[in-house]
């Protein structure tokens, strides 16, 4: 019974391990998804907003100052697209990458130069406000020429929120969000911790002071683990993904105190059964000992009386078991002993 249950124990613990890992990973892989939602949206705006920039010969009024119609129109449009669009900031340069205007909070990135590719990502920033940005630059393309660029930092709030949404990860499940670590430099974390910790949003944190398994997240080997430690030095059940995308490092994690639990759990109800089964297999077999011996006794019983010189007691035929069958024979040898004690002797 023991052997049994400690199989079943191990087994069933087993299984539990595989599903919480396999939990964190769908959790991992879905806000990874979303992450990816958000920035194609992002890129999305960054397109249409450089677009409107072009039609009806806008960018061209930028050149002539802010005072003309179209110019005051364009900025209106700007300020619309910023308002609706999360965008803390908005600049257009000329295709020499001197600006033309600016609109919204003053911002600490800088266009060095006119994006290679149409829609470029320039980096993530926490300003002073410990606010996480996101910086996008496009290329301005009028008729197939180059005419300018536009740059546009979004608030990463929605990001944020999405790494801050705990939900299927128990009481100390967390998601953190890290920027950098390319090739050794510092990383940012982006995300608000759920729990106090050394390190809050918005803090540059030396690459070496992340755990080993935390650093596999910015070197793009993301995958599941079990049993890794993370930034505080506790053993945790993670699994993990990077973002090329935005060269984001994102970390799905809960304490491996808090997942054990189930298997303690488990441990525990098992002790239970076994002990419940133990006990009724005792009670049982009692029971059983009792009624098997009862028709053996009294079989016992009638060889006394016999002994004791009664030939007329019988025993008591019940059943169709070997003991009912040695009652028969038995009674059958009394009847014969009765006879011929009953006998004439002049017979």
């Amino acid at each position: 019974m023991g052997l049994l249950g400690a199989f079943a124990y191990r087994t069933s613990a087993g299984l539990l391990q595989e599903i919480s890992v396999r939990q964190l990973d769908a959790l991992a892989e879905g806000k990874k998804r979303d992450l990816l939602k958000v920035q194609q949206h992002w890129r999305k705006i960054v397109q249409m907003l450089s677009q409107h920039v072009v039609s009806h010969g806008r960018f061209a009024e930028l050149t002539k100052g802010e005072g003309t119609d179209e110019s005051q129109a364009l900025l209106k449009l700007i300020a619309l697209y910023s308002e609706v669009n999360g965008i803390d900031s908005v600049k257009i340069f000329d295709s020499a990458g001197v600006e033309l205007i600016a609109v919204g909070k003053p911002s600490l990135a800088k266009l060095h130069a006119i994006p290679a590719t149409d829609i470029e990502y320039r980096g993530t920033l926490v300003n002073q406000e410990k606010e996480v940005q996101v910086v996008l630059a496009a290329r301005i393309i009028d008729q197939g020429k180059l005419i300018g660029g536009l740059e546009l930092i979004f608030d990463a709030e929605d990001l944020v929120s999405i790494a801050e949404n705990v939900t299927g990860l128990g009481t100390t499940g967390e998601v953190l969000m890290f920027a950098g670590g390319e090739d050794g430099s510092p990383v940012t974390l982006l995300s608000r911790r759920r729990h106090m910790a050394p390190i809050q949003q918005g803090h540059i944190i030396q690459l070496s002071e992340i755990s080993e398994d935390i650093q596999a997240a910015l070197t793009k080997q993301a995958k599941p683990l079990t049993h890794a430690r993370d930034d505080r030095g506790q053993l945790v059940w993670m699994a993990s993904r990077y973002i090329p995308q935005l060269k984001w490092g994102l970390v799905v994690k809960v304490d491996a105190s808090e997942e054990e639990v189930r298997s303690d759990l488990l441990l525990a109800a098992l002790v239970d059964i076994g002990l419940s089964v133990s006990a009724f297999a005792i009670l049982g077999g009692a029971l059983l000992g009792l009624y098997f011996a009862r028709p053996v006794q009294q079989l016992a019983e009638v060889v006394q009386r016999l002994n004791a010189g009664d030939i007329d007691v019988r025993a008591l035929v019940q059943g169709d078991d070997e003991i009912t069958y040695l009652a028969e024979n038995l009674n059958s040898y009394l009847d014969r002993l009765s006879e011929e004690n009953n006998r004439p002797e002049d017979a």
